[in-house]
């Protein structure tokens, strides 16, 4: 994966997952606190940029998130329909 969010994340964390996690974490809150507010412009920004952060921590483990996204949920998918 080699989008400009990995690059910017790369340059902002390098290596360091601990502080790349937490600041999801951070941006997670910044989510519900808009929802609260019923602040969608706010909102959106904020899942952007927890998604973005999410992209950076797949690309440190290698992972094809698209590709592991679409493989899990067409499985689970699945055993929701035919129950």
């Amino acid at each position: 994966m080699d989008s400009v969010t990995v690059k910017y994340y790369t340059e902002r964390f390098g290596e360091d997952l601990s502080a790349a996690f937490i600041h999801l974490v951070r941006e997670i809150g910044e989510i519900a606190l808009a929802m609260e507010k019923n602040n969608s412009t706010h909102a959106k920004l904020k899942i952007t940029e927890a998604a973005a952060i999410l992209q950076y921590l797949a690309s440190r483990y290698d992972l094809d998130l698209d590709k592991n996204l679409q493989t899990l949920y067409s499985h689970k998918l699945d055993k929701l329909v035919k129950t």
